[in-house]
This record gives structure tokens, sequence and C-alpha cells, in this order.
């Protein structure tokens, strides 16, 4: 009830001051944001187009908060007129800047047939049903120019029966293989020790806010939740790189 209150109070904030220049963060609004997390100040504040409304980052957390710290808004800020969340965009940005920092060597990749038209990172399980069915739509996606990049993100967990069974594809002398083994024909692979990526990009998924699999994340930014047929899925990759061209 409290949270659709102050939804409603932002709303009206909102519609009152449409248009009205983003006002500058106080100087100790951090500090005043403290006694309300446990001591730590935000990791980054910004202003909003709502006159009196912050931004604030907690890791990949997005938190709303007025200039004196006293009213805190949980959940996201929609401009109604542009039927867009400035939310989604503010972690759009974020991604775009870690998918930088993601070393590609690291994935085990399914390269495009023909013209690459898009990169597609997929964080995978292997005790996943619906990655299974994923990984059966890859080479449509590949004959599309979708690239497919997997990284590891056993959802039980490091050292669950998942984990080991990702080791074990990542510690394969061919990669790619071991990952059509497991995936399409249910094998079982030796078990293997090796300096692998699978702890170090599961710890990733979760800094992106991944909580299910598979999860795709385009070069954009873009989080795709679950499931899509490759049709369906190569048609929002060519819409969205359409649209971000005009």
């Amino acid at each position: 009830m409290y949270k659709k209150m102050i939804l409603g109070a932002l709303i009206s904030v909102a519609l009152a001051t449409t248009g009205a220049m983003a006002d500058d963060v106080p100087a100790d609004l951090g500090d005043k944001m403290k006694p309300m997390f446990g001591g730590s100040a935000p990791d980054s504040l910004k202003s909003t187009p709502v006159a009196g409304m912050f931004e604030a980052k907690f890791g990949g957390e997005i938190i709303y908060v007025t200039g004196d710290a006293r009213y805190v808004f949980v959940g996201d800020l929609i401009d109604a007129q542009n039927k867009s969340s400035l939310t989604e965009a503010s972690r759009s940005a974020d991604r775009v800047a870690i998918v930088k920092t993601i070393d590609a060597t690291k994935s085990i990749e399914f390269k495009a047939k023909g013209e690459e038209k898009h990169v597609l990172y997929a964080f995978t399980d292997v005790d996943c049903p619906f990655c299974v069915k994923l990984h059966k739509e890859v080479p449509a996606l590949n004959e599309k120019g979708v690239t497919v990049r997997y990284l590891a993100y056993p959802r039980a967990g490091v050292g669950s029966p998942a984990y080991k069974k990702m080791v074990n594809i990542w510690c394969a002398d061919d990669k790619a293989a071991a990952m059509n083994q497991v995936k399409n024909d249910g094998k079982e692979l030796e078990a293997k020790e090796c300096t692998n990526p699978v702890a170090e990009q599961f710890e990733l998924g979760q800094k992106l806010g991944v909580n299910g699999t598979p999860a795709l994340l385009t070069m954009d930014g873009t989080m795709i939740p679950g499931y899509r047929p490759a049709d369906q899925l190569a048609k929002m990759l060519d819409d969205a790189k359409a649209a971000a061209a005009k």
C-alpha cells in the first residue's frame, strides 16, 4: 500500500514538473542516506527529470530519493509521454560498460554464418531445460547472422553439480563440442580440472542482476530474460538495431 502511495505521489510530481530542468545533486545527500543503508553511501547519485528526485545506485540496485533523503521510492521511473523506463535505460547504460569488459575468449562461441549482424551473450546453466531448448535454436540463430557466446551461470552456485558440469565443459579441449554433447546428447563428460572462468562468470551474472537462465545480453546492454525461438529473437535484435540507427 505504501509503495502505491509513494508511486502515486511521484507520478503527480512528475506531471507537475514535465519539462523541468534537472536539479543538481545536493552535496550532502550521500551522507544523509547513510543511516538508512547501514552506514553505506550510494555508489553513485544523479539527477532525474523529476524535480527534487534523484537516482541512487547501490551496486546493481537503483532507487530514487528526495533531496533531503526523507522519501525513497523503489521501482521503475516511467516517462509516460515517451512510454519508456528511465530506470531500465540507466541499467542498460551500466550493462554496456560491463559488456565492454567481458573477455570473449573465455566464452564458448557459436559463430554466425556469413555476415555477423549481432553478437549475443547467453548466461546458461546446463541443467536448465529452457537453456537446452535455446541451444537447439543456436544453429538457426547462426544462420540468421547471430553469434552466440555462452557464459556460465550455474544457478545453484559455485560448487553445485551444475557448476562442476560446466567446469568440465570449459576445461574440454573442444568446448563447443563439449557443450553440444551435454546439451544436445545429454552426455556426462569426464571430470576435469583446469583454470576456468565459471565462478567469475557466475559472479558477473549476479552483478548484472541475472536471476534465471537463459538470460540473454545484447551488446547495447539490453537484457532479454528467458527462452525465445530463433525467429522471434532474431527479429527483436533486428528491430532494436534498426531503431537505434534512426
